[in-house]
């Protein structure tokens, strides 16, 4: 059953003047919908704000835990995933637009979830986000996949945003964190 109109990726940058990929696939279609760099966080919510009842996944930690490393992100590495904690000195700007940007997010009653898009493929089993669209049977991947890096990043974290809502979601849980990734589908 789908309880949500449309499934957001977000690759955030951790500058607001670099590209932040932004994918939206259509909920009841399947379907990509926009595909595009976005960079100012107002920018990133008015886009957000143009689709009804989405859900938000984001490629960014969405909070800091206790000292450098989260128990989320010692899980994720025991279980093979390679993050990058949000205690790294380069991460720590990132983690703070992406604190904000979800704040805002919420605030217009916007489900957002945190999700690793490299962590996605090896979850998934697959090999490329192609070989994972297609397998959900996502339409017009292409739009995105034959895209800039960032752009690709943010399909498959709206392809996790789907699965959140779909039931197809593996989920690394802590007290400090939750990642959505994908279950075994290739």
């Amino acid at each position: 059953m789908i309880n949500y109109g449309a499934y957001i990726g977000i690759d955030l940058a951790a500058n607001p003047h670099r590209c932040s990929g932004f994918v939206a696939i259509d909920a009841k279609e399947l379907t990509v919908v926009e595909a595009s760099c976005l960079s100012e966080d107002d920018e990133i919510i008015e886009s957000v704000k143009s689709y009804q009842r989405p859900v938000v996944a984001i490629d960014a930690p969405l909070g800091f835990g206790n000292g450098s490393m989260r128990k989320v992100d010692r899980k994720m590495i025991s279980l093979g995933y390679r993050v990058f904690p949000p205690g790294f000195s380069h991460m720590r700007s990132l983690t703070l637009r992406a604190l904000n940007l979800v704040k805002k997010l919420k605030e217009l009653g916007v489900v957002v979830i945190e999700t690793h898009p490299k962590s996605v493929l090896k979850s998934a089993c697959c090999k490329t986000v192609d070989e994972l669209a297609r397998r959900l049977n996502i339409r017009s991947f292409e739009l995105a996949s034959k895209n800039a890096r960032h752009v690709m990043d943010a399909l498959i974290a709206a392809i996790a945003s789907l699965c959140y809502d779909l039931g197809c979601s593996y989920v690394v849980e802590e007290a400090d964190g939750t990642i959505w990734l994908v279950k075994k589908l290739c």
